[in-house]
């Protein structure tokens, strides 16, 4: 972070003695944005003015995509970063720098992995980690390939291949004394054990890696454990504190939490999960459209509302369904 920077004022030195030139300008603007997506300043979006056309530079193109999609991923729109994922995949060709390569795999991994496709998740993850795991000087990329592969097991609940893959990257990160990257593997192990319902465990965890990252996610996880083993009021602060922070995704699954948390009727229920699902479609975010929907069907099958709870099973199978054919890269 620290050599960026020193390169990112060397650079804004030197631009200004430069003599015009549309491609020169389109690559600093460049850097620019890549500068301010690796100190997590996603207040400032790619400058819109830039000509980015088929007479472009191939190589610029490229990162011009690569970079938006990046940015849009970290935003969470991941249809935007769907869009240009694709555009990039197709100019990779022109690339011809491997380790940009591997990185733009693992880019892709991370996508998949937030998309709920977990195996292309894994798939491209595996790519990325065989490239970093062979050339030095790349220790912090192979335990970031590591972590992904860690919560893509994780969620596909394989348990003793998540716990390797965490615990692998974390021992990297400790011989590199990468305190908030330890922080945020710990932060992981504390998913993988909620998702096993060791939620002592996992509360620990998380509880150790809360003031790193983006805090209002440790929150809602926080509030879903403590919500699991019945300490409903530290439930209701982490959401709370969830709630003042988080983005319009998070929103959702806090509010959902929050009703089950309060237990408000059914009915109040069916309404704050059908608005959740509305969003969770317009996103394309359709793990979160079969989950809850699934929640949602049971809860109703409970109470004897067969005709309600078999219309939900049926948007979660077809969610399932959609969750399968959307984002898939066609190489």
């Amino acid at each position: 972070m620290i050599k960026a920077r020193k390169l990112k004022e060397e650079i804004d030195k030197k631009i200004n003695n430069i003599e015009p030139d549309q491609e020169i300008l389109i690559y600093y603007s460049l850097l620019e944005f890549r500068y301010k997506i690796l100190i997590e300043d996603f207040e400032h979006h790619l400058n819109e003015d830039l000509i980015i056309s088929e007479e472009t530079d191939k190589f610029l193109q490229f990162y011009y995509h690569f970079f938006k999609f990046i940015y849009a991923m970290e935003i969470g729109n991941y249809s935007n970063a769907k869009k240009h994922c694709e555009c990039a995949d197709k100019l990779l060709e022109f690339i011809p720098d491997e380790a940009e390569k591997a990185e733009f795999n693992y880019r892709i991994s991370v996508f998949y992995y937030h998309i709920g496709q977990r195996v292309e998740a894994v798939n491209f993850a595996s790519k990325a980690k065989q490239f970093f795991s062979k050339n030095p000087g790349y220790e912090v990329k192979l335990a970031a390939s590591e972590n992904i592969l860690g919560m893509a097991y994780t969620r596909l609940r394989k348990f003793e291949l998540a716990e390797k893959h965490l615990i692998a990257s974390l021992n990297i990160f400790q011989e590199l004394d990468e305190k908030s990257l330890i922080l945020k593997v710990n932060h992981n192990l504390g998913m993988l054990y909620a998702d096993q319902n060791f939620s002592e465990l996992a509360i620990r965890y998380l509880s150790e890696s809360f003031n790193v990252g983006e805090k209002y996610k440790t929150s809602f996880l926080l509030a879903r454990e403590h919500y699991k083993i019945g300490n409903k009021k530290e439930a209701t602060t982490y959401i709370e504190k969830g709630l003042k922070a988080c983005n319009k995704e998070y929103i959702h699954h806090f509010n959902i939490l929050k009703a089950l948390n309060d237990q408000i009727p059914i009915d109040q229920l069916e309404e704050v999960i059908k608005n959740a699902i509305e969003y969770f479609k317009s996103e394309d975010l359709w793990s979160f459209v079969k989950d809850y929907a699934q929640e949602l069907a049971i809860r109703l099958f409970d109470i004897n509302n067969y005709k309600k709870s078999s219309e939900y099973f049926i948007l979660s199978y077809k969610a399932g369904e959609k969750l399968l054919e959307w984002g898939k890269l066609k190489r």
